[in-house]
């Protein structure tokens, strides 16, 4: 019982995360591109919610995710699987940070998303942050890879306000601003 629980509830916290890190698609923004960050599988998530995902059996799983994420992840930790209406997402730690693997029903791999701090993200993605935004601190970077291709969701803040910056291949963009209340 305490595994479903545990399992439950961390579908809702990663929907909340997912749902609050990346922006609302609607029909008049026209095609998604690679360079949204809210492309199909996070769409899915929205729209379908791992916070309907339910518990089961491993073996529920198709063999062939577990076959790519075992041949790609071999030296995981802690890798706990979710099943949610799209796929299956695998929460697990590599080299102490915290990942995501999303994974089609068919078993295809599908994105990769890395959680962590401003001391792992690359120099050069760094260096293009704190030049752009001097007096920011970042808080917090979402790594997501999809297809080789690798954009950022970088998340900084000052004393009056936050900002979510995304950068990929077409440079870089806030995505959301918010006003600190006082």
């Amino acid at each position: 019982m305490n595994t479903r629980y545990l399992v439950a509830t961390a579908g809702i916290i990663l929907s909340s995360t997912i749902t609050g890190c990346f922006l609302p698609f609607t029909a008049a923004d026209g095609p998604r591109t690679f360079a949204e960050t809210d492309d199909k599988i996070i769409t899915d998530m929205r729209l379908e919610g791992l916070s309907k995902s339910s518990p089961f059996y491993l073996n529920e799983i198709d063999t062939r995710a577990v076959r790519s994420f075992v041949g790609t992840y071999w030296n995981a930790i802690d890798a706990n699987w979710v099943s949610y209406p799209g796929g299956y997402v695998v929460y697990f730690t590599k080299n102490g940070i915290p990942t995501r693997a999303y994974y089609t029903r068919s078993g295809e791999l599908e994105c990769t998303i890395r959680q962590y701090s401003e001391k792992e993200l690359p120099a050069d993605i760094r260096h293009m942050v704190k030049t752009e935004y001097y007096d920011y601190s970042i808080f917090l970077v979402h790594e997501i890879i999809k297809g080789g291709k690798t954009s950022y969701v970088v998340k900084i803040e000052d004393k009056t306000s936050f900002k979510e910056i995304r950068i990929d291949d077409a440079g870089m963009e806030v995505t959301n601003e918010f006003i600190k209340s006082k």
